[in-house]
């Protein structure tokens, strides 16, 4: 008899997801993470002396309602925090900041009164030219199977629709951004912000072909869950629920447990052997890792067809960014043309600070070069303006994020390059927050290669697989038909790397659940 009836390598979102959901169908399920903590690159830990940091995500987006339903975040101790003022976006000198506020009269108050009835009028119009290809990726849609992009443009129903898909497919970001917002000093704002969406889950720049995509699946917010919120405690309190709610229902999860392999016997997966030798036997292992991860490193090309080895080793995976965690001794004030904003402290919750479209290609071209960025956009967070559990009395915690970093400099540049870069994005924020340097008290800074060797991700790439048209939809299942399955029997996967992809949705895991009791245990 196997040890268990599931076994779930990572215990990161996804996997956790997909745990709770077997658990709660009487499953017997073993949750396996290498490090001490849950939540991988959506955990909260504490980095800086006295807080609770988040290295990788650190806001949720809407959420299905279902897949709300199934998990009980909040009956499992989760708290979420509403967000008066989910986003402050800055741009260069001269333009306009724009505010993302969670009251829909205001917003739209705020884009016509700053920005002007056009730049309200191409917003609206953007939104309902993204709404028929958002849809049919299906990104907030449980239970669905990905259909490739072939099917998806046979199957569209008049030729605006086919225009629609092909753009989003095949176009740059700038290709659907100049539609709706042509005029580069009237809409300087939302062409830099938009651009901006269009290049934090890939490796290219807005004038990229097949930028487009990104720009879409950012859009294609349409959960039922409500508006962007914070939770209260970090990211990692998501996770630090569902374990909660995996060991209520008869699951365990153990950290500190090393996966050296996935183990096969008569061509079907049967469990994993530890570092420490240990072997543990399952009906069925799901994997929470991206697809070399799991296929390469765990499992073995052997036990793979060749063909299907080869598609694994050419997923681009790339991380071109670096960031940077910082404890503050007290809350920094914009200054300049910005010093108005200090008037609301909810903006000064986060956003980005993004250059212009022409600033950002040419970064990413001299990423390419492998050069550092002249102009760097930067995400950037301060948390503990919505929730002080997270710092120690009297301080803030903040968390940037600065792209184009030329992540394919050679290892014996990299640590010179990471630290440049650093400082780049401090200048930045700067600009904004003048005070902001001098209010540091300690600080952490990561690359992609840090979060390889954190999280298990391949190049450190927190999207396991960027967003590039041809690694979306059916081009992320292992298996023809299936959003889950392996070519290997016995094994699947339930991260990110799977449709509908990155972000905390907490989908995949859901998905894969669901689909393994109905394969496996119905």
């Amino acid at each position: 008899m196997p040890d268990s009836d599931v076994i779930v390598i990572g215990a990161g979102h996804n996997g956790l997801a997909a745990a709770a959901v077997l658990a709660g169908r009487g499953l017997e399920v073993l949750v396996l993470e290498k490090n001490g903590y849950v939540g991988g690159m959506t955990g909260t830990r504490e980095i800086l002396a006295g807080c609770r940091n988040e290295v990788g995500a650190s806001c949720l987006f809407p959420l299905s309602r279902q897949v709300v339903e199934a998990l009980d975040f909040e009956g499992n101790g989760a708290e979420f925090i509403d967000l008066p003022i989910m986003a402050t976006n800055l741009p260069n000198s001269g333009a306009a900041p724009l505010l993302f506020y969670s009251g829909r009269l205001r917003q739209l108050a705020h884009i016509v009164y700053r920005h002007g009835p056009s730049a309200m009028l191409g917003f609206v119009r953007l939104v309902q030219y993204c709404k028929y290809p958002a849809s049919v990726m299906d990104r907030f849609t449980p239970g669905r199977a990905p259909r490739s992009a072939q099917e998806l443009l046979s199957a569209a129903p008049n030729a605006a629709a086919r225009e629609q898909l092909e753009l989003a497919f095949n176009g740059s970001a700038m290709d659907l951004i100049d539609r709706f917002f042509p005029d580069p000093v009237k809409h300087r704002t939302l062409r830099a912000l938009l651009s901006f969406a269009a290049i934090q889950s890939t490796y290219k720049g807005p004038y990229s072909p097949g930028s487009a995509m990104c720009l879409v699946y950012t859009l294609s917010q349409d959960g039922e869950g409500g508006l962007m919120r914070r939770v209260k405690g970090g990211m990692g309190s998501l996770s630090e629920a569902l374990t909660r709610s995996i060991e209520a229902k008869g699951g365990e999860v153990r950290l500190k447990q090393m996966v050296k392999c996935i183990v096969v016997e008569n061509a079907k997966a049967v469990g994993v052997e530890l570092k420490n030798g240990e072997r543990l036997t399952a009906r069925v292992v799901l994997s929470n890792l991206d697809k070399p991860a799991t296929f390469l490193r765990l499992l073995g090309e052997e036990h793979l067809p060749g063909e299907y080895v080869a598609g694994v080793r050419k997923i681009e995976h790339r991380g071109a960014w670096v960031h940077l965690l910082f404890k503050l001794d007290g809350l920094p004030e914009y200054g300049g043309e910005w010093s108005s904003l200090n008037r609301d402290i909810h903006a000064r919750f986060g956003g980005a600070m993004v250059p212009d479209p022409e600033e950002m290609q040419a970064s990413y071209e001299a990423c390419l070069r492998g050069e550092l960025p002249e102009h760097v956009p930067v995400a950037f967070q301060i948390p503990s303006v919505m929730d002080s559990s997270l710092a120690p009395e009297g301080c803030h915690i903040a968390s940037a994020y600065g792209f184009f970093f030329p992540c394919e400099a050679p290892d014996s540049e990299r640590g010179k390059l990471r630290d440049e870069m650093a400082e780049r994005v401090i200048d930045r924020i700067c600009q904004y927050l003048p005070d902001f340097r001098e209010r540091i008290v300690e600080r952490a800074v990561f690359s992609s290669d840090h979060f390889a060797a954190m999280h298990g991700a391949t190049n450190g790439d927190f999207t396991h697989g960027l967003i590039h048209p041809e690694q979306m939809l059916a081009a992320r299942a292992a298996s023809e038909g299936s959003a889950h399955a392996t070519p290997l029997p016995g094994l699947y996967l339930c991260g990110s790397a799977c449709h509908p992809g990155p972000g905390v949705t907490f989908l995949p895991g859901y998905n894969c659940a669901h689909e393994v009791i109905q394969k496996e245990f119905a």
